[in-house]
């Protein structure tokens, strides 16, 4: 392995101020940079009152707090420690992590009354103090300097601050100190005494510290581990000390989690951290690491993986489990295809990043209890979760691109039904909140928006492996009909057209065209008439008029349909146009939304247009059958309804291809001379000087004479066609 270039190591005074606030935050973006540097005055004033015996608390407490907020640009003195070590017992965790950044300020005895954090936070700086005697950072171990092998400091007693940070976890391991929680001041003072430990003190903290972030963590802790280890192991390669990352590797191995009986998710955590570490490290320093030392972490995610899928597992466990694994894997690169990751990212995913279907159904069993629902969603808006969905995303489509087919097929399935279930949630919490409660479908919209990108991004992968002819596993259009249909659920949610979007729709309806057996299952998949005009068969909906027609997040799934049927017309049954396409189509000719009823309009101009070599005369006799009531339906709603060009295209479609002389063509002739008869008789009553500006009229008797007059170039024209006479103005 090359080795890396030494550096003074995190463990510097100056480091330590820099840990903590690396771990201050429990989310994995950049921290954010440090305040202004404070002017000369602020500082000044800010010692004086500290000096001052007649200061205030509450002043004394303003100071404190502007020294800690401005501590990154402090350089302490002895002066300045014995202004602060007096005020440790009464404010430490304002004090201890300015102490921190001077540790070889601090009185080797760090009080025993300190809180937790405060006191981890002091001893561990102490031991990443360089000058003090028997101490050293990752280069040299503090502990047992002059007693290797012991597991003690030479005297045997605690003025070794690594043992003294040993004998704290232990404490709290076997209860004797209770704490809730492991936040970041004490994890910086556990991560410098790792930092300095020797091989024997660094597995009796790294078992203690593993064994509490599980009784006693949640997922900032996780994440906090994370963050640590990244940044311990990191240290470790840049000091050249890879027997420490061995050893940390062997601790967090599968078969020790099983010995020592770990909670799991802090162990994935520092996987992941460890992981992190060696990419960036390889990266930055074109190291070349030995092949092992990687494989041995990856067992790990893969053993905790296959403990989150398991069935039967305590809710919460599985719960943070699930969210550590798809969050530790965005940090660390890619690993090797294992079907319980893939699995296991799935779940968090679908499940605990984006539990949009959840949200929606708690939002419509809850109707009364709004608020509470909208405090849910504005809380998991703020939350690691929700901001990691899109690296998360990225993990799930790099472990798929890698799966076998059994794996593929059941992270397809997943995503498909999540799909269906945003349908129809988000269709029942939109007709009884909108108007109502629009604030609350706003929030959740930020949501929605990334439910849909995961769809789409995931079905363009799904596109590259299963609708390629040259792919290993085969071509399968089936595939094709099932991302038609999830994209058709998740319509309401586009905004935008994103490349990845139009790719995929391209490619599955390219597949479909040629396939009579996907068009088919695509057909199946619509919603049946007798669905699209009952209401949702929800409790909260009791009581409530349901008008079809109003129906956003039906209609905007319909409108996908009615899109995509022209495409593959040709393929489609007989019976399937004759009992679902057609009732749908005819629906939707009446629809307020002028875009559903031009697609409307163009699904009867694909199929007049339509032919097939397998029903050629079945087809020919349905398009005549569909004719008369396309016209009276039509017609009935124009103008107004009706889009003149949709009605145009219609009829010029039927008498293009139905037979010269056929009945149907018959009765759109007579009808349309009819409805033209009946808006000229109103436009005469309305506008009686309509003539004089004839040419430029856009009124609709002008547009129905003109498609008249242009349909004699189209059909030959029966006798007596003409036997109704038009009034003249």
């Amino acid at each position: 392995m090359t080795t890396a270039p030494s550096r003074p190591g995190p463990a510097a005074a100056a480091a330590a101020v820099h840990l903590a606030d690396h771990l201050e935050s429990a989310t994995l973006a950049p921290p954010p940079p440090p305040p202004p540097p404070p002017s000369p005055t602020t500082i000044l004033t800010a010692w004086s009152r500290l000096r001052d015996a007649s200061t205030s608390p509450t002043d004394a407490l303003a100071a404190l707090e502007t020294l800690h907020h401005h501590r990154r640009a402090l350089r302490l003195s002895s002066a300045h420690a014995s202004l602060l070590l007096p005020l440790l017992p009464l404010h430490p965790r304002l004090v201890a992590p300015l102490l921190a950044a001077a540790p070889h300020l601090v009185a080797a005895s760090v009080p025993a009354s300190l809180p937790f954090a405060p006191r981890l936070l002091l001893l561990g700086a102490r031991a990443s103090a360089k000058d003090l005697p028997g101490h050293a950072s990752f280069g040299k171990p503090a502990s047992t300097a002059n007693n290797p092998g012991s597991g003690e400091s030479a005297s045997g007693h605690d003025d070794d601050p690594v043992v003294a940070v040993r004998r704290v976890l232990e404490d709290v391991e076997r209860g004797d100190q209770s704490i809730d929680d492991l936040d970041h001041l004490a994890l910086t003072g556990v991560g410098y005494a790792l930092a300095a430990a020797d091989e024997v003190q660094f597995r009796r903290i790294l078992v203690s510290l593993l064994r509490i972030c599980g009784r006693t963590g949640n997922l900032a802790t996780g994440v906090r581990v994370l963050k640590l280890m990244e940044w311990l192991v990191m240290g470790f390669v840049e000091a050249r000390k890879m027997r420490k990352v061995q050893v940390l590797f062997e601790l967090i191995s599968p078969e020790k989690c099983e010995g020592e009986d770990y909670v799991l998710f802090p162990v994935v955590m520092a996987t992941c951290g460890g992981l992190r570490a060696l990419r960036v490290a390889s990266a930055r320093y074109r190291l070349d690491f030995d092949p092992r030392l990687k494989e041995a972490p990856e067992r790990t995610i893969q053993f905790v993986a296959e403990r989150a899928v398991l069935e039967g597992r305590p809710a919460d466990d599985q719960r943070i489990l699930v969210q550590c694994v798809a969050l530790g894997l965005t940090r660390c690169g890619q690993i090797t295809f294992h079907e319980s990751v893939l699995r296991c990212v799935c779940m968090g995913l679908l499940k605990e990043l984006l539990p949009l279907p959840d949200l929606l159904r708690m939002s419509v069993e809850k109707a009364e209890g709004n608020e509470f629902v909208k405090a849910q969603v504005n809380q998991h808006l703020d939350s690691i979760l929700f901001k990691e969905a899109g690296p998360v995303t990225g993990v799930l489509c790099n472990q798929y691109s890698y799966a076998n087919d059994k794996a593929k097929s059941f992270v397809e399935t997943c995503v498909w039904e999540y799909a269906q279930e945003i349908y129809c949630h988000l269709r029942a919490a939109v007709l009884l909140h909108r108007g109502k409660q629009d604030d609350l479908i706003t929030a959740i919209d930020k949501i929605a928006e990334a439910s849909f990108l995961v769809v789409v991004v995931f079905a363009a992968e799904v596109t590259k492996h299963r609708l390629n002819a040259k792919s290993s596993e085969g071509f399968q259009p089936e595939v094709a009909a099932r991302i038609l249909v999830a994209f058709s659920c998740v319509e309401h949610l586009r905004r935008l057209r994103l490349p990845e979007y139009t790719e995929a729709v391209r490619s599955a309806v390219l597949d479909i065209q040629e396939n009579a057996a996907a068009t088919a299952l695509f057909i199946e998949s619509m919603p049946s008439y007798t669905e699209l005009t009952s209401k949702p068969d929800l409790p909260a909906l009791a009581g409530t008029t349901y008008i079809w027609h109003r129906d956003e997040v039906q209609t905007s799934r319909i409108l996908f349909y009615l899109r995509v049927v022209p495409t593959c017309v040709g393929l489609i049954p007989v019976h399937m146009i004759q009992d679902k396409v057609a009732s749908i189509m005819f629906l939707y000719l009446q629809h307020s939304n002028e875009k559903v009823t031009s697609a409307s309009h163009s699904v009867m101009v694909s199929f007049s247009s339509s032919g097939s070599d397998t029903d050629q005369d079945d087809r020919a006799a349905l398009k005549e059958q569909l004719t008369f009531y396309y016209i009276k339906r039509s017609l009935e709603a124009y103008p107004g309804v009706t889009p003149f060009d949709g009605l145009a295209s219609g009829v010029a479609a039927l008498v293009r291809h139905l037979p010269a002389g056929s009945a149907a063509i018959l009765f759109c002739i007579h009808s349309l001379v009819v409805k033209a008869k009946d808006l000229c008789e109103v436009a005469k009553v309305q506008n009686k000087s309509l003539w004089r500006s004839w040419e430029e009229s856009t009124d609709p008797c002008k547009k129905m004479l003109d498609l008249l007059l242009r349909l004699i170039f189209l059909v030959d024209i029966q006798v007596g066609i003409w036997s109704c006479s038009f009034p003249l103005m």
